[in-house]
């Protein structure tokens, strides 16, 4: 499979090669100046057909104007109690006859529990049915006991959905609000993502760690999560002003800069260095700041190369390469 990767990415660096022209940088004789070398760096564009930008896969994206968003890292444990949970008793007074489930089963709406015999001697048993679906987390009795009306058997809980007290530093409270989104992870899952949303912040600081604790619904539609489990996340904090996003695929880092390629007539693609303001996982804002040029600023509605950028970058190295 490595081989078969390597392969790959030599034949599309070769036909990239082939078809990917860099643009004439207007390099002149003799020392230029920082005027000079910065409008060569901002004028440097690569040329790629329709059919080299089918060939890797090239895709495109339009920039937007986006709300600012500011991620808060929080870190914390699954509760040990429950959102929603009941109680089971036996409709009558009697003794269990049959039990058909145990601690950890997965129950349905009135799916049979246990099948209990009244007392008094009657034949017809009473089946104890689960008033909620939800897994089985308490059994208090198993066949031949007897059962009251007022002893739980079980206790069922829903566990989809799971209280987590996560904790919060001092000096991130302010962009904290109710029903603010959470992305948690946990260290059995690094790779999965679980959403909450903020449902209460203390009043009170911790008066040792200096942080504030809150309590987020977790969404366990999975059943990944388990009570008591330490988990991480993010807090998305959206603010009122808004800034051109890209999608982060769209940015590449070249030496200290960071850049992106915007596609203009002709298929061409003419490198724009950026300002971060911020970014997340899928999106990065960028302070488009007055003191750019107005001919090189990214502005609402261009077109900038998304996947494949990469690849763009890597010719535009090589062909810096060869002019050394």
């Amino acid at each position: 499979m490595k081989n078969l990767r390597l392969v790959s990415a030599v034949l599309i660096s070769f036909v990239l090669g082939i078809a990917v022209a860099r643009g004439v940088l207007n390099k002149g004789v003799g020392k230029n100046s920082e005027a000079d070398t910065r409008h060569k760096e901002e004028a440097a564009e690569l040329s790629l057909s329709e059919e080299s930008q089918e060939l890797i896969n090239l895709k495109t994206a339009i920039t937007r104007l986006s709300v600012f968003k500011k991620m808060v890292s929080v870190f914390g444990q699954i509760a040990q109690d429950v959102q929603t949970s009941v109680h089971v008793v036996s409709p009558v007074t009697g003794t269990i006859i049959d039990v058909k489930a145990q601690i950890g089963s997965s129950v349905k709406k009135d799916e049979i529990l246990c099948v209990v015999s009244k007392i008094n001697g009657e034949t017809s048993p009473y089946e104890v049915k689960a008033p909620i679906a939800g897994t089985v987390i308490g059994a208090f009795a198993k066949a031949n006991d007897r059962v009251d009306t007022v002893s739980s058997i079980y206790t069922i809980a829903d566990l989809t959905k799971l209280w987590a007290t996560l904790e919060v530093y001092e000096k991130d409270i302010a962009e904290i609000r109710l029903g603010q989104k959470v992305s948690a992870r946990a260290v059995a899952y690094p790779d999965k993502v679980f959403e909450g949303e903020i449902v209460f912040i203390s009043p009170r600081v911790d008066e040792t760690s200096h942080t504030i604790k809150i309590r987020v619904i977790v969404d366990n539609k999975d059943m990944l999560l388990k009570l008591g489990m330490f988990i991480s996340g993010d807090i998305i904090s959206e603010g009122e002003e808004k800034y051109l996003s890209v999608p982060a695929d769209a940015v590449q880092t070249m030496g200290e800069d960071r850049i992106v390629f915007l596609k203009t007539e002709g298929n061409k693609f003419v490198v724009r260095k950026i300002k971060v303001k911020a970014e997340t996982e899928e999106e990065v804002f960028i302070d488009n700041v007055s003191s750019q040029e107005e001919t090189t600023r990214i502005k609402e509605g261009d077109e900038v190369a998304v996947e494949g950028a990469f690849l763009l970058k890597s010719e535009l190295l090589k062909g810096e390469l060869e002019e050394e």
